[in-house]
């Protein structure tokens, strides 16, 4: 039974957690996850998903604030048997000091095609620059970002309205087999290590907040893939009669219309903004703390946003 040290935050890692705890093969020793963090508006105190499964099936929880000279929790974990660690979408990078802890190999899961997309948000990224496919690859970790040897590499699809939450969730659905399979493959000598191109590398971008909001005098689709990007967080908005307009579901026509950048028409019961090229279709918005309502329904209560100038 391979024994195996869980470095994981994000909702997507519980599945792929679960996974693996249900496989004999192998053993949970224990996961570090973030520390319990307060919910904006109620600040209640909210555990990971990964805390919350680990707490049912009696696997031990580290939530250490920093990992970096933390002394006292290198020290504790050394001590307890581990053939792999293995991380995904941590958010920190891991000392090298742990990294030898391993018996075999420290392994992290990266949701892109090394040396493609390293960086912290690979799968935004693809969306963002609306790349037809995405990868998952399996590689030994380093002190550095995402630079170290590829283990093995598996395509996934992407489709036209594809968004984060989407494609997290095909992530979490394929991961976790994924890498159970390489596992056992490098176990029986069928993978070896691959060293990445370095001079073909590229980096995910960063999500700045003036991202956020909409500007219509950019193209109609790369509003699309920033929609598509910020899915559902922190959302594409703009301003409605100075409330702020969320952009729940959205489209994108090479129509070139007419009429004058920022504008909105009404056609074929949708609201369409006219863009520096062509022009964003919205389908269902929300004023913010309010529902999200189709657009149909958005039109009949707010008539005046027809003839509107989004500025």
């Amino acid at each position: 039974m391979l024994k195996i040290w869980f470095f994981w935050t994000p909702h997507l890692a519980k599945q792929i957690l679960k996974d693996l705890f249900e496989n004999e093969k192998f053993q949970i020793k224990f996961v570090v996850t973030w520390p319990d963090k307060p919910i904006w508006r109620w600040l209640e105190m909210k555990s990971s998903a990964v805390k919350e499964f680990a707490s049912k099936n009696w696997i031990k929880i580290f939530q250490p604030e920093k990992i970096r000279k933390n002394v006292e929790f290198l020290e504790t974990i050394k001590n307890i048997e581990c053939d792999y660690y293995i991380a995904v979408a941590y958010g920190k990078i891991l000392p090298e000091e742990l990294l030898s802890f391993p018996k075999k190999m420290p392994i992290n899961v990266h949701f892109s095609i090394l040396p493609k997309y390293r960086g912290s948000s690979p799968i935004q990224s693809c969306l963002i620059n609306w790349d037809p496919e995405t990868w998952v690859t399996i590689m030994k970790m380093s002190a550095w970002m995402d630079e170290w040897d590829i283990i093995d590499i598996l395509k996934i699809k992407t489709d036209k309205f594809e968004t984060s939450d989407s494609l997290f969730d095909k992530f979490a659905n394929i991961s976790w087999k994924f890498m159970i399979e390489t596992i056992e493959k490098y176990e029986n000598g069928l993978l070896k290590l691959i060293p990445q191109d370095n001079e073909k590398a590229t980096y995910c971008q960063k999500i700045e907040k003036e991202n956020w909001l909409a500007n219509f005098n950019q193209s109609a689709e790369i509003l699309f893939n920033l929609w598509k990007w910020l899915t559902s967080w922190p959302w594409i908005y703009s301003f409605f009669n100075s409330k702020k307009i969320i952009f729940e579901e959205c489209d994108f026509s090479l129509e070139n219309a007419n009429w004058k950048i920022w504008e909105v028409i009404k056609i074929w019961e949708k609201i369409w903004i006219k863009c520096e090229k062509w022009v964003l279709i919205l389908k269902k918005v929300k004023i913010e703390w309010k529902k999200w309502q189709e657009i149909k329904n958005f039109i009949n209560w707010y008539r005046d946003i027809i003839g509107y100038k989004f500025n």
